[in-house]
């Protein structure tokens, strides 16, 4: 196995990584676990994301691996971070201070990579949100992507809203 690969891959997260590893060595994670000493719960944490790599864990997890560049694990961690970082710093994003949580109720709207989410999100506004919602993503969005919406009514759950919405917008 090449570290390097798995290093120069920053937007997929260290217990991504992990688990491929784990997988190409044909070892499960209570058998990681007993290698490393860790408690199973805490590998699948590290696996699932939902802990972060301690140098300490990430020695155990190479010396178990057989991984000779220390601190491995931790510098993709790193890096997936500084990527994420970027992410979040240079995405482009519409005013979130006027969208609403009653709106957006099941997401993070700062997690929300708008640009990829661009239908779904003005099939959202326009079925859910406020009158200052539908105008901000419009601004944001542009006329064409909620003219192009407006031509495809299947996906909304209540399509006479969304028209009667889209009134809003000069459609």
């Amino acid at each position: 196995m090449n570290t390097d690969t798995y290093l120069n891959m920053p937007s997929v997260p260290a217990g991504a990584i992990l688990y491929r590893i784990a997988q190409q060595k044909h070892l499960h994670q209570t058998a990681l676990a007993l290698k490393t000493g860790l408690i199973p719960q805490r590998i699948n944490d590290l696996i699932m994301g939902r802990r972060r790599f301690t140098p300490q864990n990430s020695f155990m997890l190479e010396q178990a691996l057989g991984i000779s560049l220390q601190g491995f694990f931790y510098k993709i961690q790193a890096n997936h971070d500084i990527y994420q970082a970027q992410l979040a710093e240079y995405q482009p994003k519409p005013n979130l201070s006027i969208l609403t949580q009653t709106t957006f109720w099941d997401v993070d709207l700062k997690k929300i990579e708008w640009t990829k989410c661009q239908d779904w999100a003005i099939r959202r506004v326009l079925e859910y949100g406020t009158k200052e919602e539908i105008e901000e993503l419009h601004r944001f969005y542009g006329h064409d992507a909620f003219a192009k919406i407006k031509e495809s009514p299947k996906g909304f759950m209540l399509f006479d809203v969304a028209l009667k919405n889209l009134k809003i917008v000069g459609l």
